[in-house]
């Protein structure tokens, strides 16, 4: 990504250098983000701020005030970040068009836009440099420290995540903007909300940059959005003038005010049933407490001794959830849900007469639904319950007879060594729309199946 910036810099010399006092059509430099708003002319910019002094040289910033701006108020600011360096003998980049319009536009959005120098020999100084100026100064420009957001463009990038996910990155920074740039793999934060903007003409250029990069997000649990600008290049933001681009940079101011501006504050007063379904698979030690505190207040309410028991199960914790289960087939002996998850947990804990005992229960009843036998027969499958969870299989087929039941009926079945019955089995999902060939040719508990010649045959028909 750096060559591309170079790249530009040498064309717009060259250009410059042949037309002495004409501005290129093809400098790049000299064109602004392709998004106008009405108030940028009133825009007021203090220039040439020093932020970092010393004696390996003096580093300033542009400041981008939104009008009518009172004196004691402050407003988020948005910096946009140099982590390249500025070239001696070449334009600042902040003199940029694409940098001094950006900003402009952001204030006049009614935030405060920031552009700055920086040194290429000391990029991480540079931007700690800024940082730290700012939260020393944020009353003299109007500036919430606490609320900061960060844009960074192609070679910019680079050095830029790695400020941001580094142990030095400003607190108050709380959403970042990364357009058309590459970075490192992780770890990323997930504290720090981030707009990553692809090219598709970077993926044209460079196929496989950013086939990763999801992946690598999902393993951090990042609160990362990725867009793809289908349809348009690097720089897309200041070189193409088109709907298609100027959405997108709409798209980015939206992603900054929805994470540094005020979020309204509800009408109503928290509930603690809600408090709980917001706790339950994300913190589970907190939804425990919680439940254990619910149900000494509401002792007979079965959803919630359901809910207690299904997450002291998922702890782990099979003695003081099967006597949750207990006291809730007490309180409602019908309660079929509650019996199949009982009947699980007993085989679980290897209690397999108590297990077989409430799963003759459940067979004399005629109030399962299928669902309720598919849910048991898949835990029994995961148990290695096999020629148990066939049974489940079968009744659930019996109330509601579907392809997917089917193949997992087979599967039950080649597990118990039973290759006829699966292969009869999978026959009838076929029949009922389950036709998906790579579901047949990976599924481990089909292997027993794979070497008969009827595998062959029934793999011709599927897709």
């Amino acid at each position: 990504m750096k060559n591309i910036l170079y790249v530009l810099l040498f064309l717009a010399t060259t250009a410059r250098a042949q037309n002495p006092g004409a501005v290129p059509p093809l400098d790049g430099r000299q064109y602004g983000v392709v998004l106008e708003h009405p108030g940028m002319k009133s825009v007021i910019v203090k220039s040439d701020i020093s932020y970092l002094n010393n004696d390996k040289g003096n580093l300033h910033m542009d400041v981008y005030l939104p009008p009518g701006l009172k004196k004691q108020e402050k407003r988020p600011a948005i910096v946009f970040l140099n982590a390249v360096g500025d070239q001696e003998g070449e334009s600042k980049l902040k003199s940029w068009g694409i940098y001094t319009s950006w900003p402009r536009l952001m204030a006049a959005n009614g935030y405060i836009g920031i552009s700055m120098e920086s040194d290429g020999d000391r990029i991480q100084e540079s931007l700690r440099g800024i940082f730290d100026f700012l939260a020393k100064n944020a009353g003299q420009f109007n500036i919430d420290p606490e609320k900061m957001g960060v844009y960074a463009a192609s070679a910019n990038v680079g050095q830029s995540v790695a400020y941001l996910m580094g142990e030095h990155a400003n607190k108050g920074i709380r959403a970042a903007v990364l357009y058309y740039g590459h970075h490192q793999a992780g770890p990323y934060r997930k504290d720090l909300p981030v707009l990553s903007v692809i090219a598709e003409g970077d993926l044209h250029r460079s196929p496989g940059t950013a086939d990763n990069l999801w992946k690598n997000v999902l393993a951090n649990y990042a609160p990362w959005t990725i867009k793809m600008a289908s349809g348009l290049p690097h720089a897309f933001d200041a070189f193409s003038d088109n709907d298609a681009a100027r959405r997108i940079v709409m798209e980015t101011i939206s992603f900054w005010k929805n994470n540094l501006d005020p979020v309204p504050v509800p009408s109503w007063k928290p509930a603690e049933g809600r408090d709980l379904l917001g706790t339950v698979g994300i913190d589970r030690a907190k939804a425990l407490g919680m439940l254990d505190q619910m149900t000494k207040k509401y002792p007979e309410d079965i959803t919630v001794l359901a809910y207690y028991a299904n997450e002291l199960s998922a702890d782990g914790q099979l003695a003081a959830a099967e006597s949750v289960y207990l006291k809730m087939l007490k309180i409602s002996p019908g309660d079929v849900h509650a019996m199949m998850d009982l009947i699980a947990l007993l085989y679980k804990q290897k209690k397999t007469e108590e297990a077989e005992k409430w799963l003759a229960t459940a067979f004399s009843s005629t109030r399962p639904s299928a669902d309720a036998y598919n849910n048991l027969a898949y835990n029994l499958l995961v148990l290695g319950e096999d020629a148990e969870a066939a049974k489940c299989y079968e009744k659930a087929i019996s109330i509601k007879p579907e392809g997917l039941t089917y193949y997992n009926l087979a599967c039950a079945y080649s597990k118990s060594k039973n290759p006829d019955k699966a292969f009869a089995a999978l026959e009838k999902a076929i029949e009922h729309g389950f036709t998906y060939r790579n579901q047949f040719e990976h599924d481990p508990d089909l292997e027993p199946l794979k070497s008969d010649s009827r595998f062959q045959v029934l793999l011709a028909k599927t897709k």
